[in-house]
């Protein structure tokens, strides 16, 4: 069994996503202007600074998929595992935990379970920090805790290594002439590193003026009548950004339809920001305004995991707010709720 913290070299490193590379489907981050996006390893790696544009979930629930085919020939054919190399804590942690719940709990669902055993993920610590970034208003740390099989932190001319799971010690035990035991000053040196990068995150963060973290729930539990929800919908276009950028959604639509290869059951990802999704046969729906649909995301955020599995589903990645068009902010929502709160 390897020891828990290792070290590598960046050339080792490479050599042994190259090794990787026979197994998986070795996917990286790739820079382009300022933003990092996943990309299919071709023999380069770039150590990303913050998280990628998209969420990884979309390696374990694409956002379409067949689910069930009945008369396609290519039913049995075995898929090539891949393996995410510098995954972000954001991505992780109680985003992967929030999936499990979903799909692991009661009724299993298969695909999912597969993609969870199968696959890799090599985490890595955040360097540094987008605008939108919150992550740490929320008490999440920006480096990874759980949920990864291998971590990675840059130092000097190399990586400092955590290993993370069973699976892991067995992906360095086939890997063993490249790493080496990491010392007592490369585990400073990580340390060091997450702690700079926590003091400068800080002083964005308290710059926000979020509330605070424990607020939260009552805030949304009580603010359910709070004028806020109808002035923020009547800017929102419903294109769907916040639900596809986010890390803890995990909606669905099931459907039937059929291609070459025959019929087949299809799922493709769903949210409550789309008119139709609570919408019934006869028309009904539950949500039937722009304003229910919005606040519906917030409480089942902030008010309905939360008192189930005592975990907030959202990580503070920020994601929602960088890419919506109508500029709505959850940082900015919290606040006003914050404000509202306090006048009554």
């Amino acid at each position: 069994m390897p020891n828990k913290y290792l070290y590598t070299k960046n050339s080792n490193f490479l050599r042994f996503l190259d090794n990787l590379s026979a197994d998986y489907r070795v996917f990286v981050p790739q820079e382009t202007r300022k933003n990092y996006f996943w990309k299919e390893y071709k023999g380069s790696f770039q150590f990303s600074k913050y998280r990628t544009v998209t969420p990884i979930r979309q390696f374990f629930a694409p956002a379409i998929e067949h689910i069930d085919n009945y008369f396609s020939p290519d039913k049995s054919k075995e898929i090539k595992p891949f393996c995410i190399v510098g995954a972000k804590a954001c991505d992780l942690g109680n985003a992967l935990k929030m999936h499990d719940y979903v799909f692991l709990e009661g009724d299993i669902d298969a695909s999912y379970k597969q993609m969870r055993e199968k696959n890799l993920i090599i985490s890595s610590d955040c360097t540094s920090f987008k605008e939108t970034c919150f992550c740490l208003a929320l008490g999440n740390m920006p480096y990874p805790e759980t949920t990864f099989d291998l971590n990675i932190s840059h130092i000097a001319d190399g990586y400092f290594i955590e290993v993370g799971s069973k699976k892991g010690e067995e992906t360095i035990a086939s890997n063993k002439s490249l790493f080496e035991e990491a010392g007592s000053r490369m585990q400073t040196e990580r340390e060091n590193n997450r702690k700079r990068t926590v003091e400068e995150f800080r002083c964005q963060i308290e710059a926000l003026e979020f509330p605070n973290e424990n607020l939260l729930n009552g805030l949304i539990k009580n603010g359910h009548s709070d004028k806020l929800w109808a002035e923020e919908a009547l800017r929102c276009v419903e294109c769907g950004s916040c639900i596809m950028n986010c890390p803890t959604c995990h909606c669905f639509l099931l459907f039937d339809t059929k291609d070459k290869n025959g019929y087949f059951k299809g799922r493709i990802w769903d949210g409550c920001q789309y008119k139709n999704f609570t919408r019934v046969a006869g028309g009904a729906s539950a949500l039937r305004l722009r304003e229910y649909r919005l606040r519906n995301r917030y409480i089942k955020k902030f008010e309905f995991f939360p008192e189930r599995i005592k975990l907030y589903a959202c990580t503070g990645c920020g994601r929602c707010v960088e890419s919506c068009p109508a500029k709505i902010d959850i940082r900015k929502i919290f606040k006003t709720l914050n404000e509202n709160s306090a006048k009554k």
